[in-house]
């Protein structure tokens, strides 16, 4: 089975509010005040997460996701604050039921790859809805692996969470990549601007034993997709973001579904966020 989605992409508020209030989304203060009450209700420190978040400056907390155990540091004024949202507000990682039965039905906890890890945010989430054994987790980006082995860190996962810093490509040797852009960084050459090497990794050297591998890396799923190897794919569950950038053709929606139905999967699509993504 396989999820090929938009899950992860942000849903305009207009579409989580009651429809008397959608008018009042049209002035950006309005919108900017009701995001963040509402993705303060992701948190037990609601009142202290909107405060800063509203203060438009940059800083830094440990704050506890509401309902769970677990503790997320976030850092106000940067894409940390949308990840949140996506997993803990919209909880737009939840699978399809017939998806979540089969991962509940192995009877064990999950073994993961999160391909373009950001700073760590699926991660929890997984911990929070699932057992979970192991999860190995991709991401180029210097920050964003700080930041991400920070979750890690004060949630007590060393033993079951590893960061491993590159990119998430079809070989193994050093790529160029768009540093400092959050989670919208990208596998691209080296003349553009904000390009630096990193390493990169060969996704499916990654593959053995797993039951879950997430994909979300800006338009390199294609490349994935596109290897002879992925026709072979074992993996139970894969939940796939994929983008228009980088698409085989004009329509990415069906060249995610075919890629993946070429492998074997079925698909459900959670849908599109936006034309193509």
């Amino acid at each position: 089975m396989s999820v090929p989605s938009a899950q992860f992409g942000h849903r305009p508020l207009s579409r989580v509010l009651p429809r008397p209030l959608r008018s009042l989304l049209g002035h950006p203060r309005v919108e900017l005040w009701v995001a963040a009450v509402l993705r303060s209700t992701a948190v037990s420190e609601s009142a202290r997460f909107a405060v800063r978040e509203l203060s438009g400056r940059r800083s830094t907390h440990l704050y506890r996701i509401r309902r769970t155990r677990l503790r997320a540091e976030i850092e106000h004024g940067t894409p940390d604050v949308h990840a949140l949202d996506q997993a803990f507000y919209q909880h737009a990682h939840e699978p399809p039921s017939s998806v979540a039965a089969a991962l509940d039905g192995l009877g064990r906890p999950l073994r993961a790859l999160d391909l373009g890890a950001h700073v760590g945010m699926w991660g929890l989430w997984l911990n929070e809805r699932f057992r979970v054994e192991r999860i190995v987790a991709l991401e180029p980006d210097p920050r964003n692996v700080a930041r991400h082995r920070r979750q890690i860190e004060v949630n007590g996962l060393g033993s079951s969470w590893e960061v491993i810093q590159a990119a998430a490509v079809t070989a193994d040797g050093p790529v160029s990549f768009t540093v400092g852009r959050g989670t919208n960084g990208q596998v691209t050459d080296a003349l553009q601007d904000g390009a630096a090497s990193v390493a990169g990794r060969d996704a499916f050297a990654l593959l053995d034993g797993l039951d879950l591998l997430k994909i979300d890396i800006e338009g390199g799923e294609w490349a994935i997709l596109a290897d002879p190897r992925a026709v072979a794919l074992q993996v139970p569950v894969v939940m796939l973001e994929y983008h228009a950038q980088a698409a085989p053709s004009a329509d990415p929606a069906a060249d995610a579904k075919s890629a993946l139905e070429r492998a074997g999967y079925t698909t459900e699509s959670a849908g599109e966020t936006r034309p193509g993504f």
